[in-house]
């Protein structure tokens, strides 16, 4: 078993049946560029559990790379980041907290906005201790492989886009809603547009699951909303 590394800092939170457990910080990557170097910075110095830190690094779909992380990773808890997030400390033991507090929760995300602070999902009033359910978007979330039975991705989805949403969707079809928490806020550094892929995607999708998600299974903030919204004031 991979030897796990020391937490940069003590818990945050209690992590209750969670406890004396570590876990796999996975983030799927198509190259290695300076986010990437400064998302695994932010893991190194701000997660409050034993880790270890599985990059998997190709250039293929991002479905493809998470399940080549998913496979190397060791640890029963599991934690999901792209590339391009900025971490709070203390995030890893306030999302596992969640999940010790909810056993029916498949998956708990932190809330996201963008680096001038507006936010990414329709919720920015969620506050401290306080839940969302909806399904999460897969910029970063932790859940437990045996609580839910270890879904892999699909990698029929081209690049990249709609495979976070289909694996969310795999455990609703399980029984297991998941949830944003007010704890956590993450920084994700992300051009609010559509790439190459999303129509493409978008299809596969409807094929698959037989509609589209609802408004009320939207966790994204829309262009419109964004444009709306003034960044926060500073100082």
């Amino acid at each position: 078993m991979t030897e796990l590394r020391d937490p940069a800092l003590p818990p945050a939170a209690d992590v209750g049946s969670f406890a004396g457990q570590g876990i796999s910080v996975i983030i799927p990557a198509y190259a290695d560029r300076p986010r990437l170097h400064r998302a695994v910075r932010s893991v190194e110095t701000t997660t409050d559990l034993p880790f270890e830190l599985v990059v998997a690094l190709a250039p293929q779909q991002v479905a493809a790379n998470r399940n080549a992380g998913l496979a190397r990773a060791t640890q029963d808890l599991c934690a999901f980041l792209d590339d391009d997030v900025v971490l709070p400390p203390g995030w890893a033991s306030r999302l596992v907290a969640v999940l010790d507090a909810r056993p029916d929760v498949g998956a708990v995300s932190g809330k996201l906005v963008f680096p001038d602070g507006r936010p990414q999902t329709r919720r920015p009033d969620l506050g401290p201790g306080e839940l969302w359910e909806i399904p999460i978007p897969g910029t970063c979330f932790v859940y437990c492989r045996s609580r839910v039975g270890d879904p892999y991705f699909d990698q029929t989805y081209l690049g990249s886009q709609w495979e976070d949403t289909d694996w969310v969707w795999q455990l609703r079809e399980r029984g297991f809603p998941t949830v944003m928490t007010g704890d956590v806020t993450v920084v994700h550094d992300h051009q609010l547009s559509e790439n190459q892929w999303f129509f493409e995607n978008a299809e596969r999708f409807q094929r698959k699951w037989g509609r589209f998600p609802a408004e009320h299974e939207v966790a994204a903030i829309t262009r419109e909303e964004l444009d709306a919204t003034d960044p926060p004031a500073v100082g």
